[in-house]
């Protein structure tokens, strides 16, 4: 069955592929993609001493100024969300290629250039400093058929670049989901935190707020989505659900050479299985988190899943 939503206005994004030739024969491992938010900085940084176009923000977004907020602002999360291409490392030949998709929602499409020139200037120092060095030959995007567009080949102009554009409630719209019962599988680590403690086995209605925090900040921010959501209600929803399976277990990815630190990633994978009458309402943010991932590190591919 189709999905429901609200009225979403013009909210919309753009599922983009970039494809990678590999400099040298590399391991490709899922910590490691999951760790190029360092990555990315460095080289975003080396860019802006070039030419300073704020490149550092975009990956690294500051806390907008805002004079007439009676509250705490809060840090915006990137334009972006990585969607990581699976669970299993593979090893790459020299010259060989590999393509990773990303998640551009509303006006941060616009950054799709800058993102495409940070992404270039790493792969000359690698996905973690000296690993997995690449070449930067092509970038796709889906329309919303899901028929992939050549939209950029070595030495064109990045700022050409058009990608095809997907309304998200046609997305919704074309989705076919049950409203009784579903799956989530969540393939990186959910890394959740509340009050100040991570979430080891969460249930569906600790990880819910999660969900729908990740998903009207990003709608709200980028997409100018101003529809009121009544959101205590729809936590409500979630605590009234049963949960038909559980076996999210908590994981440490290590990163390069297993060393524990920054570059490290833990949190929950696994799969949760809820039913209820009030699935309904919430199956259209649920949906669209699984664009978006959710918890620490959620733009640079952690807490991603799929809804079955």
């Amino acid at each position: 069955m189709a999905v429901t939503h609200p009225p979403l206005g013009q909210a919309e994004y753009s599922l983009v592929h970039f494809t990678l030739r590999m400099k040298e024969k590399t391991l490709l491992t899922p910590q490691l993609l999951l760790g190029m938010r360092n990555g990315l900085k460095r080289a975003a940084r080396r860019l802006d001493a070039e030419t300073d176009q704020g490149r550092v923000e975009l990956i690294d977004p500051a806390i907008p100024f805002d004079p007439w907020s009676s509250g705490t602002p809060k840090k915006p999360a990137p334009p972006f969300a990585f969607i990581p291409p699976g669970l299993h490392s593979r090893e790459y030949a020299e010259d060989e290629s590999v393509a990773l998709a990303f998640c551009f929602w509303g006006r941060g499409v616009q950054s799709l250039p800058l993102f495409a020139e940070i992404l270039r200037e790493m792969g000359n120092q690698g996905l973690e400093r000296g690993v997995a060095r690449f070449d930067l030959i092509g970038i796709d995007a889906e329309d919303a058929t899901g028929s992939s567009t050549i939209i950029w080949r070595q030495d064109e102009d990045f700022a050409a670049m058009a990608p095809p554009i997907i309304p998200v409630g046609w997305w919704l719209e074309n989705l076919s989901l049950s409203e009784e019962r579903l799956t989530l599988r969540f393939h990186t680590p959910a890394r959740l935190i509340s009050q100040n403690k991570p979430l080891f086995q969460p249930e569906f209605a600790e990880i819910f707020p999660f969900i729908l925090r990740r998903v009207t900040s990003i709608l709200q921010y980028y997409c100018d989505f101003d529809r009121k959501i009544d959101g205590p209600r729809l936590v409500e929803q979630a605590a009234e659900l049963t949960t038909v399976r559980q076996s999210l277990s908590w994981q440490d990815w290590k990163n390069i050479g297993g060393r524990q630190g920054p570059g490290a990633v833990g949190g929950v994978v696994g799969e949760l299985v809820v039913e209820g009458e009030g699935l309904r309402d919430l199956l259209w943010i649920i949906a669209l988190s699984s664009l978006l991932n959710i918890g620490k590190g959620a733009a640079f591919g952690a807490g991603n899943y799929t809804v079955e």
